[in-house]
């Protein structure tokens, strides 16, 4: 019993040696073994060096593009001058700008506006504006009753040839004048002819909608007014406005 004992004691004593002896690490076909580069010393440390540690600074909410107080300016179509030039400001929550454009003695315009920014980011600015303006078109031939004109003048400032569509008062000083010159009449009737330029004028105030979306510009709404056409008009603008938007760091 006590030999059987004391084998198993040294079977025990020699396999644990063996177990010590024995290397975690494979090995090549040499027979040497294959170490990793890097072995941590403590259980916190790594490869790496030590851990990052979080910034509380990248926390802080990144400044956007200055949305307000900058430029615009550059060209539309539309009214008052079919082709018009914009300068305009964007202070705060208000809005200020002028347009238009001389193409001719009869043919040019300007607008003045005056709006109240509702809703704004650093990319798009939604606007509604008091407009106030004033146009003069030299249009070729127009026809009665289109382009909204509430009344057809001729190039002739003469009761009874001032209007291109004649009334019956108009027809009878027409018929009274040839009756006692015609050749007059012939003349008045040829200055007061439909194939001509028309002069055309109008003043008016007005309320638009105003989108600058990047730097295209539309402006949309309607005005009331005096001069040669009718009431309500459509006010229209749409083009390429450039900005002095600043960035901050």
């Amino acid at each position: 019993m006590k030999n059987l004992i004391l084998s198993i004691l040294i079977l025990f004593i020699t396999g644990s040696s063996l177990y010590s002896q024995t290397s975690p690490f494979p090995k090549d076909k040499n027979g040497n073994e294959i170490k990793p580069d890097w072995t941590p010393s403590k259980p916190t440390e790594s490869a790496f060096g030590a851990d990052e540690t979080l910034n509380q600074n990248s926390l802080d909410e990144k400044k956007l593009p200055k949305s307000t107080n900058f430029w615009i300016y550059g060209a539309t179509i539309g009214s008052p001058a079919s082709i018009n030039f914009n300068l305009g400001y964007y202070w705060k929550d208000i809005v200020l700008r002028g347009s238009g454009g001389v193409w001719g003695p009869h043919w040019k315009g300007g607008q003045i506006d005056l709006g109240y920014t509702f809703w704004k980011t650093p990319v798009i600015a939604h606007s509604i504006s008091l407009v106030g303006g004033y146009f003069e078109v030299s249009p070729f031939a127009p026809e009665v009753g289109r382009g909204g004109q509430s009344s057809y003048p001729t190039g002739l400032n003469i009761p009874g040839y001032n209007r291109r569509d004649p009334s019956q008062e108009d027809l009878l000083i027409r018929s009274y004048i040839n009756s006692i010159d015609s050749n007059v009449a012939t003349y008045l009737e040829y200055e007061s002819r439909e194939r001509q330029k028309v002069h055309l004028t109008q003043r008016y105030i007005g309320i638009t909608y105003d989108f600058l979306l990047g730097n295209f510009f539309l402006q949309l709404g309607g005005g009331v007014g005096q001069g040669d056409y009718r009431n309500p008009q459509l006010l229209l603008q749409m083009g390429y406005l450039f900005n002095t938007r600043e960035y901050h760091d």
